[in-house]
């Protein structure tokens, strides 16, 4: 299918070869305001039904991923708009049900971590710090409260949000906060070659293999294998692929 592409104002989207590349784009850090955030989950949510998206990609323009949110938005009416924004990005990736890849080339801090950590594959640049500074700021990040310690334990999790400390890439890989940090002048070969493995696959396996992890991930471990069975058994062996 021919390469698509959808402009906001903060948020780039296109699409080419069965791979769609998300950019956050509000120079000069990609603090994530409540427009931004409202833009990012309508672009998640617009992929739902393109059947030959094969990956979604996150990336960050510019020298950062993301700092978080805008201060400005923590006040008053705009607490819960930034509040609802930011759960709606995550409701739309979990209902996307693709495969998804963050690219931490700059730092990712506060809300900019926890939307890296929540994608399925994250490469960050060695350089990259993440971590949740907001404690020293008098808040806390929401969903990081929720899903942190879910990805990294309940002992990191605590120490992560209430230190505010951040984390080295080599650091967060440690943890499992993130898959791989790569050398700076790696990451776009690495990148690249994750991009090319989707390409060259199927996008129903891809696609169905990960609903068989994600469907079980909060599940007593016997309903997971049952789900990961129904999966295989009456949608992946119907397909031609």
């Amino acid at each position: 299918s021919p390469p698509t592409s959808q402009s906001f104002q903060y948020v780039h989207v296109d699409t080419a070869q069965g791979i769609t590349r998300i950019t956050l784009n509000r120079p000069p850090a990609n603090v994530l305001s409540v427009e931004m955030m409202q833009e990012l989950a309508t672009a998640i949510e617009s992929l739902e039904y393109q059947r030959d998206v094969k990956l979604v990609t996150l990336y960050g323009a510019g020298k950062y991923f993301s700092a978080g949110f805008e201060l400005g938005d923590h006040l008053g009416d705009r607490g819960y708009m930034m509040l609802e924004s930011f759960r709606r990005i995550f409701e739309a990736l979990a209902k996307v049900d693709k495969p998804t890849l963050a690219v931490v080339a700059g730092p990712a801090l506060g809300a900019g971590c926890i939307l890296a950590a929540a994608c399925d594959i994250v490469l960050a640049a060695s350089s990259a710090k993440l971590g949740h500074p907001e404690i020293r700021g008098g808040v806390f990040n929401t969903v990081a409260a929720a899903l942190l310690p879910r990805l990294v334990g309940r002992k990191r999790a605590f120490e992560i949000l209430l230190t505010g400390a951040s984390l080295t890439a080599a650091d967060a890989e440690r943890i499992g906060l993130v898959t791989r940090a790569i050398p700076d002048e790696r990451l776009e070969a690495e990148v690249a070659a994750v991009v090319q493995r989707f390409q060259e696959s199927s996008a129903p396996v891809m696609q169905l293999t990960r609903r068989a992890i994600a469907g079980g991930l909060d599940l007593p471990y016997e309903d997971a294998v049952r789900h990961a069975e129904d999966v295989y058994l009456n949608q992946l062996l119907s397909t031609q692929d």
